[in-house]
């Protein structure tokens, strides 16, 4: 059976015996997409004269399309380095002759779905809402000792219960489609409105980026809520026969973005995957690395370690002066660190064999785009920012008997750059363009087929507990444990309670101080990006003065004035190159927002898991060991941390009209623009401290409005309920599971 009527099959099974709900954390776990989506895939590689698609992936900030510059543009900041919705939205580039852009906007169906699954997590939140309103209201009766609520706390009760429930249901699954839903009620436009817009020309790849496209990709675009993704025509020759396929970063924190991504994948058939060599394959990479090499079914992928120029000055350099040395002992070490990490994964993915073998015969790609980007302008160095310059000064400081000599310097920093490898794998694949698309076909249905039985298998181990805890059970030992774990609340409240108190305390502490010490780390970047775009400038003036001549001239004195003399006078005036500290505010105010997130994201995460260790000691601690199944206690555990409420981190600040220059200011126009750069940053800075404070206060309440213990226990019940209650009607269950069973056997028979 081929993979489609495969996926078909399996979705009937799915709807028939109501498991879509459980069904789609699976779906997203093993990369399963609709039918149609694998044959638009299928299609594509026998249509005439299909070009090859090179995919360019990674996380969020990994420096790809600084890479894609120095690939494309010979170095210019043509597409956006930092990570902004622009980045993610300029999915596609392929060559013409004249510059354009073509918008892939959301069809009637698309939006369909999505206000199918806005209106069912409309519904949840609106029930969250209203349980979340009664509970507020309660408190605050208990706590003041009254039976009713004047007009303005019963309003102050719901606007309350409203931001906690959308707190809470952030992580729902259908939480993408609701907010992408409500962005296109918000911008007041209908898809009749787009068709005019479906293609922009423009005569330079600069005035497109700059110009209308915005409107379709900016983060307040009027069409942006509508744009599914953007295809960029431009005359680059090293595109013929190629499309270059930019994806948004896999760790991208926008929700709606991702699952693009997760579409782009599909559609590679080599890829490129870059990694920065300071944080050399993560987690998120090695997650990536699997995705698209098996359930993608793309086998030709190719390592890059990027931003290399950062690892010259750290421990690597020991005991050398030659930057090319270090480079090779980077080079080293990244690769025996892939070759561990792919042999890592095989044994956790036996499917990523094949390419994993691949991937472990070539050395990891270092390359620096900044290097890249100083040799190209290597005799233009009037022309370089301050980044360029600040790195320029590091790197003549480290390895001086290289750095001063210009042809040493030009060779190192071709080496550095390694533009020219990647090139030759552009090049290479280009040349095997039909064997790599014969081998992509086999390659993409064979992982959609493993992802598919993957897929089997996870439903068949689901039901297969199911089964058991239905036959093996005991009813009066599961009675025993209800009424122990009523028995033992006092004690649990004390354990747990206890153990979740402290981890409070903990978050409150550790995490504070690391969004602070990441905010003086960024302030200090800004200094030294100030320093070096200033400057000053003397002019020089001619006039002329009288001067009497005294003695014997005092008579001609009289009659001309004096003798007329010709001196110079000097007018110094202060400079500023606007572009790169504009850009500097720029970076830091969007990495201040990006790493912060990221930060408190992280240490959120490291903090569940450690909750979910302790708290499962401290239950077992109260209960006993033999009282209560480990497996019901992990479930119920991981249940309610799920439940807990979490901050968002968000910048509410914009960056004032003032900043937004480019081009070198003079005198007065510079002066005024330093200081509002100096005042703004330092308000940023007192903006940033009181945004971390308030958020550590929002998280911290909401941490303590969870009645952990309670909830856990509560939990707990009812899941042992619902067994009793499939005991008691055990032979149904049974009978109603074990023809579930069948049809399962025979759909993994056709996988197989």
């Amino acid at each position: 059976m081929d993979i489609i009527q495969l996926n078909n099959q399996i979705e009937e099974f799915v709807n028939k015996n109501n498991f879509s709900h459980d069904a789609l954390a699976l779906k997203q776990e093993h990369a399963i997409q609709k039918s149609e989506e694998w044959q638009r895939v299928l299609d594509s590689f026998a249509e005439q004269g299909r070009v090859l698609r090179i995919g360019i992936i990674g996380r969020v900030k990994a420096g790809k399309s600084s890479m894609l510059n120095a690939l494309l543009f010979n170095g210019n900041d043509i597409l956006p380095k930092a990570a902004t919705p622009m980045t993610a939205a300029l999915t596609i580039m392929e060559y013409s002759e004249n510059v354009s852009a073509e918008v892939d906007f959301f069809t009637q169906q698309d939006i369909d779905e999505i206000k199918v699954k806005y209106d069912l997590f409309q519904k949840a939140l609106d029930s969250k809402v209203k349980e979340k309103e009664l509970e507020n209201a309660e408190r605050i009766k208990r706590k003041k000792g009254v039976n009713s609520l004047s007009a303005e706390e019963q309003q102050e009760c719901r606007n309350k219960a409203k931001s906690q429930a959308e707190r809470e249901m952030k992580d729902d699954p259908s939480f993408a489609s609701y907010d992408q839903y409500c962005r296109i009620k918000e911008s007041g436009k209908s898809l009749s409105d787009l068709e005019q817009y479906r293609t922009i020309s423009a005569g330079s790849v600069e005035e497109l980026m700059n110009g209308v496209l915005n409107q379709f990709v900016g983060s307040s675009g009027a069409f942006m809520p509508f744009t599914k993704s953007v295809t960029l025509h431009i005359p680059e020759k090293g595109l013929q026969g190629l499309q270059i396929i930019d994806t948004p970063g896999i760790n991208d924190p926008v929700t709606s973005r991702g699952e693009r991504t997760e579409q782009l994948l599909q559609d590679c058939d080599v890829v490129l995957i870059v990694s920065p060599s300071g944080q050399f394959l993560s987690s998120e990479d090695t997650d990536l690395m699997h995705r698209v090499t098996t359930k993608e079914g793309t086998q030709q992928a190719y390592l890059i370690a990027s931003q290399v120029d950062n690892q010259l000055f750290g421990s690597e350099s020991q005991g050398l002066s030659d930057p090319i040395h270090v480079l090779e002992r980077i080079s080293d070490n990244l690769t025996k660190h892939a070759r561990n990490v792919l042999a890592k994964q095989v044994q956790e993915y036996p499917s990523m064999k094949v390419a994993a073998d691949k991937l472990s015969k070539n050395n990891v790609i270092c390359s620096s785009s900044v290097a890249f980007s100083l040799q190209q302008r290597f005799d233009e160095q009037h022309t370089w920012d301050a980044n360029l310059q600040h790195v320029w000064r590091n790197l003549n400081q480290k390895f001086p008997d290289v750095f001063s000599h210009e042809e040493l310097a030009k060779n190192a920093l071709n080496q550095l750059a390694n533009i020219h490898q990647i090139h030759q794998i552009v090049s290479e694949v280009t040349a095997n363009k039909e064997q790599i698309l014969a081998q992509r076909r086999i390659d993409f249905e064979n992982g959609k087929r493993t992802a598919l039985q993957g897929y089997l298998k996870a439903w068949a181990e689901r039901i297969n507990e199911q089964i058991h805890q239905i036959q093996h059970a005991d009813v009066d030992e599961l009675r025993k444990q209800e009424a122990e774990l009523k028995k033992q609340q006092a004690t649990i409240d004390a354990n747990v309670g206890g153990v979740y108190d402290d981890l409070i305390s903990d978050i409150k502490l550790n995490l504070s101080k690391q969004l602070k010490d990441k905010l003086k780390s960024e302030m200090r970047r800004f200094d030294s990006v100030s320093d070096d775009a200033q400057g000053s400038e003397t002019e020089y003036e001619e006039y002329q003065v009288k001067e009497k001549r005294g003695g014997l001239g005092t008579l001609l004195d009289i009659f001309d004035g004096g003798k007329t003399v010709t001196k110079t006078r000097s007018h110094s005036y202060t400079t500023v190159k606007a572009k790169p500290i504009r850009r500097a505010i720029e970076e830091i105010r969007s990495n201040l927002e990006d790493e912060l997130g990221h930060l408190s994201e992280n240490y959120s995460q490291a903090w569940k898991k450690k909750i979910y260790s302790q708290v499962v000691s401290a239950l077992r601690e109260a209960m006993g060991d033999g009282e209560l199944d480990v497996n019901i206690i992990a479930r119920a555990v991981k249940n309610v941390l799920a439940r807990i409420p979490e901050a968002s981190f968000k910048l509410e600040d914009d960056i004032p009209k003032s900043l937004k220059k480019t081009g070198k200011l003079i005198g007065y126009e510079a002066e005024s623009f330093i200081d509002d750069a100096e005042d703004y940053i330092s308000n940023l800075k007192d903006v940033v401290n009181k945004d971390i404070s308030a958020y550590m206060t929002t998280l911290v309440s909401n941490l303590k409005k969870i009645d952990l213990a309670k909830e856990l226990t509560a939990d707990l019940e009812n899941n042992l309920k619902q067994l009793l209650s499939e005991i008691e009607n055990k032979e149904a269950s049974l009978f109603n599971y074990q023809g579930i069973q069948k049809e399962l056997a025979g759909l993994m028979q056709s996988a197989a």
